[in-house]
């Protein structure tokens, strides 16, 4: 246990090496997008101060509404709870078209959906969001609960440090715990240290205590031992004298995901859209509370009076004076009235760059959009198109480093607790069968939507080539447009009829068909026989008329 203990200690310590050049940035972030983010102290844990001072600092909130809109889009967008944004396929393509595959991938799609809603996945997702967008990176633990079925623990810039591995994606977490001494025991039992039990049998059982948890790949894992786990997580007390750690566990899929914005390089943390808009959140407070300034000088302005005249600035006030002249009292210098227009136009611009940067204007392209309203859909969904494009590489890696852990890690408490239905017989005869993830939510099929528009175009041409040269047509596969058609669009795969099933159906219609050309060649057939056996019966010089015709 020492050695697991030094072990994870060293660990901590380079970790927290790592992350301290973003430290300071992340407070000013948090400072003028967010007062309510970051906890670098375990004891800023249910604390407003820290709060209430970055409030009585602000001049004007616009960067809390620009990255409220980032948030709620990215949570709308992408993981809606009330509508589909995954959908899970067969790896091998030809094993999609096996009888009842797509049925009872749909049938684990409804349960994963209906298990993550018992959950507080979806609050924790649009916490994530927020960290993406103000700080880089998100970090967010699920673990398995007896009651809810799974928790996830959503953390924020401060409480954890993330590691790589050699294909550059987090793999490691280690995090901030500061939990009641109540809560400890509740959690460890036994296994708590000594100090905090003493403190919970000693009614100080609301006392707040701090432990580090690491989680990390499993240096011990071999898949050819049972029980053998891939996932590693350490619990330890530093305060606690013994060299030993609280608790030691296993996780068969990776319970943790850290996705990042964007990446420079090899970095470990992201790059994040609040790094990019933090100029002109600190220019926006600056001008905010230089015109604030230039309206109290043009109201309340500074006053040159004569000696032994004091003006109060009460309204209604009266102030007796010797001798009255134009010259008792006047403004030591005039404000012009034209100031608080021109810092207006610098806060409008300060606005216009954090929407842009912070991609604001984009979820609220129609509601800002110039002009006559409304206008056509069709001019709408280009300029979505068009904008949506900005936004692909973060997309696509919230789909690799977050989204595909969760599910991964989803189906694997559901499988664990036998919370899926029983795949079809002829996908049991396939044990190991790889099953992928395809996202269908807004953003992504916005996406994916622009390659839509190509079909369209290149299906209309071919129409069009076709009204003169009808043997154009040979060249499109009309079933494969329409599978790549619904995929693009997302459509649910129970829709889509398995290509046997298609085959079926044809093979049925042919046979019909053939039947109702039988039964209108019948009575022609029957004239016929009917001919030659009159030709065969009538007698010309001795022989069968039929066989003079013949030659016979």
């Amino acid at each position: 246990m020492k050695a697991l203990r030094d072990h994870c200690r060293q660990r901590l310590t380079a970790l927290r090496n790592i992350r301290t050049d973003y430290e300071a940035e992340w407070r000013d972030i948090a400072r003028f997008a967010q007062p309510a983010r970051t906890r670098f102290l375990s004891t800023e844990t249910n604390r407003g101060t820290t709060r209430r001072i970055r409030n009585a600092k602000l001049f004007d909130p616009h960067g809390i509404e620009a990255f409220r809109t980032l948030t709620n889009g990215m949570t709308s967008g992408l993981t809606s709870a009330s509508r589909p944004w995954f959908t899970l396929k067969l790896g091998d393509e030809e094993l999609n078209n096996e009888p009842g595959a797509r049925a009872w991938l749909s049938d684990c799609d409804k349960a994963i959906y209906s298990f993550l809603a018992r959950t507080n996945f979806y609050g924790a997702a649009k916490a994530g969001y927020g960290e993406m967008g103000l700080f880089g990176t998100e970090a967010c633990v699920m673990v398995e609960h007896a009651g809810e079925g799974a928790v996830c623990h959503s953390l924020t810039a401060g409480e954890y440090w993330i590691g790589l591995s050699d294909a550059l994606v987090p793999d490691t977490l280690a995090r901030e715990c500061a939990m009641t001494a109540r809560q400890v025991v509740q959690t460890f039992g036994n296994d708590a240290p000594r100090m905090i039990r003493d403190a919970f049998d000693g009614s100080r059982g609301d006392e707040v205590f701090t432990f580090y948890n690491l989680i990390e790949p499993n240096p011990d894992h071999n898949p050819q031992r049972a029980g053998s786990k891939s996932w590693r997580s350490v619990y330890w007390f530093d305060g606690d004298d013994a060299d030993r750690v609280m608790r030691v566990r296993g996780y068969n899929e990776q319970p943790f995901w850290a996705p990042r914005w964007d990446v420079v390089g090899g970095d470990t943390y992201g790059v994040s859209p609040g790094m990019e808009a933090l100029p002109a959140l600190r220019e926006l407070q600056m001008q905010s509370k230089r015109r604030n300034e230039a309206i109290d000088k043009m109201v309340k302005p500074e006053m040159l009076v004569k000696a032994g005249v004091r003006l109060t600035g009460e309204p209604g006030r009266t102030v007796s004076v010797g001798s009255i002249d134009q010259n008792v009292a006047m403004p030591a210098y005039q404000i012009p009235y034209q100031a608080v227009a021109a810092i207006g136009g610098e806060i409008d611009k300060c606005k216009q760059q954090i929407d842009g940067l912070s991609f604001a204007d984009l979820f609220n392209a129609i509601t800002n959009m110039r002009g006559i309203q409304p206008r056509n859909m069709e001019e709408i969904a280009s300029r979505n198109e068009e904008k949506l494009t900005q936004l692909g590489p973060v997309i696509e890696r919230v789909s690799n480093e977050k989204l595909e852990v969760v599910i991964d890690r989803v189906f694997g408490i559901m499988s664990r607790g036998n919370l899926l239905p029983p795949p079809p017989p002829a996908l049991a005869e396939i044990p190991g069968a790889r099953i992928d993830v395809e996202f269908v939510s807004i953003l992504t099929q916005m996406q994916r939507a622009v390659g839509v528009g190509q079909i369209e175009r290149g299906l209309g041409f071919v129409g069009n080539l076709a009204a003169a040269a009808p043997d154009i047509m040979d060249n499109v596969d009309t079933d494969e447009t329409a599978r790549e058609y619904f995929d693009r669009l997302g459509v649910p795969a129970k829709i889509m009829r398995d290509k046997g099933q298609v085959d079926q159906i044809r093979q049925g219609r042919a046979q019909q068909q053939q039947m109702a050309q039988a039964a209108q060649m019948a009575p022609a057939l029957q004239q016929g026989a009917d001919a030659a056996r009159l030709l065969s019966e009538t007698d010309v010089g001795g022989r069968p008329a039929l066989d003079t015709l013949l030659g016979n």
